[in-house]
């Protein structure tokens, strides 16, 4: 095991204390390898100092287990118990009273009762869960351990239900609002994007998991069959949605533990889609989602990048966000809700791929280009030079990557992302340093190649295979990533 003596100068100094705070270092310990420095109390779970632990079995509140016995949990208010407690007669008296109150709140506009505040809580309330179920048990096909996935959302509630009708607020107000509700339901942000003449041309002829043709059909709603997704052949929107990823997974190269990064923004997608679908369906509008729960009926990379997420990377199947990096999963869906678009943005970073060629040099199989400059033309693959290059379309000047030479790697399990963990850009964005230089390649490349020599010089990158299993013994953050990202209030402390 690799052992590391860590004197107290050297502590503070990598903490970034000075000479001139040798007193506070005397308040530091001294480990003498790493061993030790796991084994400290500090390395345990970390709890505030005026927390004091009690005996096991000896809490605040003084049990008598002579007196507990199993309860029937039938008996429970929330199961059905309430009922019989106070009679039939109360209880419909209290639900009259508050559906009419819930109306009212609706019809009146009241503050935090308003037809969007019921639809959120219809979208992570009873409504949803029950909606979800009543899909689950009519789906033939649905997979134990997996969860329902919803092309279109035709449960209830609809505005009706609320006694009012489809919610109406300018593409601004309802930006903020969609925002604001699906960063709340688990987006880490969502951008948009009008599906216009050009766009249209992105959304795919067949899927490629459900074999169902994709058509745009001029009806109201969209809905599928056991042959086709239909589309509504109307004005609609993209929302682009991001779902952030381990950073510290992504740099354990091809592995089990990078694969479980990638595959969490799956998880998490389904419910946030469940949800957002479920909102706009109590608001009046639709969503047009995942038929199933990978791959939608758009690449979501290109939304992302017209949307405004992030620019094109060396790889051409990789994006780069100014807040996320590399690591970070896009999905969208389509509504026929008016939306704000987003402008796509230049930050520097495809300039900056350019020069950089830290992920084709790491790359295993060599597929990511190492060309100086993008092209048009899109290469046949190393592994089938006598093929078409099908699995791509043309019209994208880009630094093209063999693909099929990569999927033999990130198409594999566990699969590959070696390129991601490894970007320059894969670095914690809240170190001020790294704010420095994304404002510094934002505005010049005449930096970008010492940038990337920088990066590779201090480490950054995938980790060494006999170091990986280190992970187990860091304490992250739920998910393993920051939540505070694109939060104009920054950490909530209030």
């Amino acid at each position: 095991m690799f052992h590391s003596t860590l004197s107290r100068r050297d502590f503070m100094k990598a903490l970034g204390v000075s000479s001139a705070g040798v007193g506070v270092s005397s308040l530091t310990p001294i480990f003498q390898d790493l061993d030790e420095a796991m084994a400290a109390p500090s390395a345990s779970l970390k709890r505030p100092w005026w927390v004091k632990e009690r005996e096991i079995g000896n809490p605040t509140v003084e049990v008598d287990w002579s007196l507990i016995n199993r309860h029937d949990n039938t008996k429970a208010l929330v199961g059905g118990g309430f009922g019989p407690i106070v009679g039939a007669e109360l209880q419909a008296k209290l639900k009259a009273e508050t559906n009419a109150l819930q109306l009212s709140d609706v019809k009146n506009n009241t503050p935090g009762a308003t037809h969007k505040d019921w639809a959120l809580y219809s979208a992570c309330g009873s409504f949803v869960d029950q909606s979800v179920m009543n899909y689950v048990q009519a789906t033939a096909n649905w997979q134990p351990g997996t969860a329902p996935q919803v092309f279109t959302w035709t449960a209830p509630p609809t505005p009706e239900y609320f006694g009012t009708t489809q919610f109406k607020g300018t593409p601004e107000e309802n930006s903020k609002m969609l925002r604001a509700a699906m960063r709340f339901m688990g987006a880490s942000q969502v951008m948009f994007g009008e599906l216009a003449e050009h766009e249209r041309k992105l959304i795919f002829t067949k899927h490629n998991r459900t074999k169902k043709e994709i058509v745009f059909e001029n009806v109201e709603k969209g809905y599928e069959t056991d042959k086709k997704h239909v589309v509504p052949d109307k004005p609609l929107w993209i929302v682009s949605v991001a779902i952030q990823m381990s950073k510290e997974l992504f740099r354990q190269g091809r592995s089990p533990l990078r694969t479980a990064a990638n595959g969490s923004r799956y998880y998490q997608w389904k419910g946030v889609q469940a949800r957002t679908q479920a909102f706009l369906n109590v608001l009046g509008y639709q969503g047009i989602g995942y038929p199933e729960f990978s791959t939608g009926v758009m690449p979501s990379q290109a939304d992302a990048i017209l949307c405004g997420f992030s620019e094109g990377a060396r790889n051409n199947n990789v994006t780069i966000s100014p807040e996320f990096g590399t690591v970070v999963g896009y999905f969208s869906l389509l509504t026929d809700l008016p939306l704000a678009p987003n402008n796509p943005i230049d930050a520097g970073y495809f300039r900056f791929c350019h020069t950089c060629r830290k992920c084709a040099n790491e790359c295993p199989t060599q597929a990511i280009s190492h060309e100086s400059e993008p092209n048009w033309d899109i290469p046949k693959s190393s592994l089938a030079p006598d093929k078409p290059p099908t699995w791509s379309v043309p019209g994208k000047k880009v630094f093209h990557t063999d693909l099929p030479l990569c999927f033999t790697q990130f198409g594999q399990h566990p699969g590959c992302g070696t390129c991601m963990g490894t970007c320059t850009h894969n670095v914690n964005g809240t170190a001020g340093i790294h704010e420095i230089v994304k404002a510094t390649l934002s505005t010049t490349s005449l930096f970008n190649e010492f940038l990337w020599r920088a990066d590779d010089t201090f480490g950054y990158g995938v980790i060494p295979v006999e170091d990986r299993e280190k992970w187990w013994d860091y304490d992250f953050p739920t998910y393993g990533y920051s939540t505070n990202l694109m939060s104009h209030h920054g950490g909530y402390n209030k």
